[in-house]
């Protein structure tokens, strides 16, 4: 639910559709660090560490129940302890975030940033080390180009600029070009002063309101919501090119005989022409003749596919959260695959890699693109693989065939 306080109504659409990156503070839209009960026993842990050096409190902290508060005011009433306090409060941050909840739809978010190509940084008020520890727990820091956490100084924290400014001059992104997602008023005042936009994350009742009047631009109740207008409002930036088909099998063609395949012609009666030959290969991968040359045949799985020349493999995406996440998996795909031998393939040279449907001599018209190999001939080797159990890929290799050498055995004859 997104709710929207006197703005259009197309405010948050607005803002997310000119973010070139994204700010996100920590505890609140990426997780809860510490529990309802937690953050009261960490302050009271707090208090009690102050008044064993002999300092008073101030009757206004005596009962607070947010550590980071505490920490910020002793830089005030007792300087000479934030280098204390601070590493005490830092020690129970890490042990927190090695059970820290992780919120709903924070990592929807997440995938929706890197799918349409904007880095991630994050923006908090607590510590470095709690914020690496939990992105260690499942291998999570790799989401993020930047981590800005609290420094030694509290009159740094944000409703101070500084952090957010540190973080923009990280990714190397104009204010105007930048958004913050934060949960409290000092994320709206710190994004404020540094001349970024603000997203309010409003996860207790009253918070909307609140968020509203310290002057966030716009407010989303579920980052499930947030990351859906992140994925609709910026065209997803695609790290290869990849050919889709329409239902049926791709087809690499030699160039030299693209005037040869006639796609889903109905010229012999009753029969798909061409592309009827491709659809009844059966498994992942077959041969055609296609003139005096051969086409290869990507059959069984419509499945999006690249190329990757350098290794000479097909990689068809089954089943993954993005495509950063297929390109990221493919060197332990091709590590863990068990290959199967599926025939050979002579090519005449470069050929171009479309749906079969399509006509070989009108590719202009649709996503194709060139399968660059030397002539010959070629092994075949296919694999069906899970690098993880989020993602699925399917795996077509050429492997170049080496000529036998022939020995011709000579024969003397006399002395």
């Amino acid at each position: 639910m997104t709710i929207e306080a006197e703005r259009p109504p197309d405010r948050l659409a607005d803002i997310a559709e000119r973010a070139e990156v994204v700010l996100v503070d920590f505890d609140g839209p990426i997780c809860r660090l510490f529990g309802s009960k937690a953050a009261p026993r960490v302050a009271a842990d707090l208090r009690q560490l102050i008044l064993s050096r002999g300092v008073v409190l101030p009757d206004e902290l005596r009962d607070g129940i947010d550590p980071l508060e505490l920490f910020r005011a002793t830089a005030v009433f007792a300087p000479e302890l934030v280098g204390v306090v601070g590493a005490a409060l830092e020690a129970a941050e890490v042990e927190a975030a090695a059970s820290a909840e992780t919120t709903i739809g924070a990592f929807d978010m997440v995938a929706a940033c890197l799918a349409t190509g904007r880095p991630l940084a994050i923006v908090s008020n607590n510590s470095a080390a709690a914020i690496d520890a939990y992105l260690g727990r499942r291998d999570r820091a790799r989401y993020f180009a930047a981590v800005v956490g609290r420094g030694e100084h509290p009159d740094l924290l944000k409703p101070n600029p500084a952090p957010v400014v540190q973080a923009l001059q990280a990714l190397k992104v104009a204010p105007d070009a930048a958004v913050l997602v934060g949960d409290s008023a000092t994320d709206v005042a710190a994004a404020r002063a540094a001349g970024v936009a603000c997203v309010g994350y409003a996860n207790k009742p009253g918070k909307a309101e609140r968020l509203a009047a310290a002057g966030a631009d716009a407010i989303v109740t579920d980052m499930t919501d947030l990351a859906g207008v992140l994925a609709r409002t910026r065209r997803p930036v695609s790290q290869l090119p990849w050919v889709d088909s329409g239902g049926g099998p791709l087809i690499a063609v030699p160039t030299s005989a693209l005037g040869e395949w006639t796609g889903a012609s109905m010229d012999d009666g009753d029969s798909w022409g061409d592309y009827d030959r491709a659809c009844q290969v059966d498994g992942y991968i077959g041969v055609l003749d296609v003139g005096a040359d051969q086409a290869l045949v990507l059959a069984d799985e419509p499945a999006s596919t690249t190329y990757l020349p350098d290794r000479r493999i097909f990689v068809r995406w089954i089943y993954a959260n993005s495509e950063a996440e297929v390109v990221r998996l493919v060197p332990r795909a091709l590590k863990i695959a068990d290959w199967k031998d599926a025939g050979t393939w002579t090519t005449s040279g470069p050929a171009q890699l479309f749906d079969s449907g399509y006509t070989g001599d009108g590719l202009e018209h649709t996503t194709h693109l060139t399968v660059d190999v030397a002539a010959g001939t070629y092994l075949i080797r296919t694999a069906s693989v899970q690098p993880d159990r989020r993602t699925a890929l399917v795996l077509v290799q050429l492997v170049e065939q080496t000529q036998p050498v022939r020995v011709v055995e000579q024969v003397r004859t006399g002395p």
